[in-house]
């Protein structure tokens, strides 16, 4: 069976004063989202998290830029940006060689003599 990957982008944010590309000061510049990529296969699984950075304040235009309070769904532009990092082969390899290191733990088990 395959390794299955499932990302999950969190509602938590972290949010910054920033300058924009063009100069224009904003308050509310997100800086960051948690999200959490899980890896199963054959019940066996493996987790990782992290707040995954986004573009510098001063890459974006002001035409791009949506004030926070304003947001009603995560920007597309913000979206491609953390799928990306859940889909980082790196990533995704560490993930499945804590699975393989899972499969060939040793098991705890009761003597049958006691």
């Amino acid at each position: 069976m395959a390794i299955e990957y499932n990302l999950e982008i969190t509602d938590r944010v972290q949010t910054n004063s920033a300058t924009l590309k063009d100069g224009s000061a904003v308050t509310d510049y997100i800086e960051a989202v948690v999200c959490i990529l899980t890896a199963s296969e054959d019940g066996v699984t493996a987790i990782t998290d992290g707040w995954v950075s986004l573009s510098d304040a001063s890459t974006v235009e002001a035409s791009d830029f949506v004030a926070f309070d304003s947001l009603t769904e995560l920007p597309d532009k913000i979206r491609t940006q953390l799928e990306a990092w859940g889909s980082d082969a790196d990533r995704r390899q560490q993930l499945a060689d804590q699975i393989a290191a899972q499969k060939r733990a040793s098991v705890e088990k009761v003597s049958p003599w006691s």
